[in-house]
C-alpha cells in the first residue's frame, strides 16, 4: 500500500480537534502519516492535538510561531514521507472511505491529480452539495489548453480553489518544489495552479468524499484579523501569471481569473466592517477608495464586465455607493 501524508494546519481549533483527527484516524485506508502543525495557536488546540497523538502513533504534531496556514502546510511538506498528500481542515469532515478512494481513482486511472464531489455545511445543515461529473479525465495538455471549465470550484468540472477535495503526488511535489505562496489567505488557488502546471492528467470521481464547512461571518471575522485584500489582489496576479500563460488567447479564462478577483475584492470590502479591524467610517470609506482605484487599474481594459451593482460604483468610482450597499449586504448577512 502506498502511504499517504494528511497534513492538517491548526489555529486555535481546540472545539474541533477531537472530531477532526478522528475522521482521518478510522479511515479505511490504513497506511496513513498525520503530519498536524499547530500554527501558533493561542488556545488550547496544540495540547489536544498531543493527545490524539498519543493514541494513534500515526499521527506527529509539530509547532510553530503563527504565520498562516500557507506556511504551516510548507512546513508539513518538508517533514513528509508518503507517497500521496491530502491536505484536511481541522473543521472539516472526511468520509470513512474517503482516502481509499482517492488512492484507488488515482492508481486505476493512473493519474496526477483526482478531484471529488463535496457537501457544504453550516455548523448545523448541509444545505448544498456540489456534485462533479463522474469519471472525468483529462490530459494535462488538454486542461492547460482550456482551462475555463476547470476555474470553477463549484462547477461540476472544476479542480480549482481549495485543497481539500482533492488528492496529489508527492513526487511530483518534490521533483517541481510546488509550495503555498506566502499569503495567509486564497493560498489553496495558486498552489493547485502550480501543481496543474506539471500534470499528465487529471481524473474527478462523482463520490462525495468530504464535507466543507462554511465560514459565518463571525468565525470568518474571528479567523483573519487583517484587512484581506492584499492577498486577494496577490493571489490573482500568481493566478493570472500562471494561468493565462497555458491561454495567452482565451479572453474566457482571463475574465474568469478577474471575476473570481472582484469576488473576492467584494468580500475585502465586506471584511472592512470587522469590528476587530476597529476601523472609523471615514477610514474605511478611504481604504474603500484606493481599494477601488487599485482593481480598476489591475483588470482588463477591454472586454471585461461584472454584472454585479457594485462593479457598476467601482466602474464609476461612486465610492459612498460602494460604501452603503456594502453596508447593507453586511448587515443583512452578518448571521448567515
Amino acid at each position: 500500500m502506498k502511504k499517504v501524508t494528511i497534513i492538517i494546519p491548526v489555529y486555535n481549533m481546540e472545539n474541533y480537534v477531537e472530531d477532526g483527527v478522528k475522521c482521518i484516524t478510522e479511515q479505511t485506508y490504513e497506511n496513513l502519516e498525520i503530519i498536524i502543525i499547530d500554527d501558533g495557536s493561542k488556545d488550547k488546540s496544540y495540547f489536544k492535538c498531543l493527545a490524539e497523538a498519543d493514541k494513534d502513533r500515526r499521527i506527529a504534531v509539530f509547532s510553530k510561531n503563527n504565520e498562516g496556514p500557507a506556511a504551516a502546510r510548507n512546513l508539513a511538506l518538508r517533514k513528509a514521507t508518503g507517497d500521496y498528500v491530502y491536505f484536511f481542515d481541522m473543521d472539516d469532515y472526511l468520509e470513512r472511505n474517503a482516502i481509499e478512494t482517492f488512492v484507488n481513482a488515482m492508481e486505476r486511472e493512473n493519474t496526477d491529480l483526482v478531484a471529488c464531489s463535496f457537501s457544504m455545511y453550516d455548523g448545523k445543515n448541509v444545505f448544498r452539495t456540489i456534485k462533479k461529473v463522474d469519471g472525468l479525465k483529462r490530459t494535462g495538455d488538454e486542461t492547460r489548453g482550456d482551462y475555463y471549465d476547470q476555474l470553477f470550484m463549484y462547477g461540476e468540472k472544476g479542480i480549482q480553489g481549495a485543497a481539500w477535495y482533492k488528492l496529489f503526488k508527492m513526487d511530483i511535489i518534490r521533483k517541481h518544489n510546488i509550495q503555498f505562496p506566502n499569503l495567509r489567505k486564497s493560498e489553496d488557488d495558486v498552489f493547485v495552479a502550480r501543481y496543474v502546471n506539471y500534470i499528465d492528467s487529471f481524473y474527478i470521481t462523482g463520490d462525495v468524499l468530504c464535507r466543507y464547512t462554511v465560514n459565518s461571518y463571525k468565525r470568518f471575522w474571528d479567523k483573519y484579523r487583517f484587512d484581506i485584500f492584499d492577498t486577494a489582489r496577490e493571489s490573482t496576479m500568481y493566478m493570472r501569471d500562471i494561468v493565462c500563460a497555458w491561454n495567452e488567447d482565451n479572453i474566457a479564462v482571463r475574465n474568469r481569473i478577474f471575476e473570481d478577483y472582484f469576488h473576492k475584492t467584494f468580500g475585502s470590502f465586506c471584511f472592512l466592517f470587522n469590528p476587530n479591524l476597529k476601523m472609523t467610517r471615514k477610514k474605511r470609506l478611504a481604504r474603500i477608495k484606493e481599494i477601488t482605484d487599485i482593481f480598476m487599474e489591475d483588470i482588463p481594459k477591454d472586454n471585461f464586465n461584472v454584472k454585479h451593482k457594485v462593479f457598476e460604483h467601482m466602474y464609476k468610482k461612486s465610492y459612498r455607493k460602494i460604501y452603503f450597499r456594502i453596508l447593507l449586504h453586511v448587515i443583512r448577512h452578518k448571521f448567515d
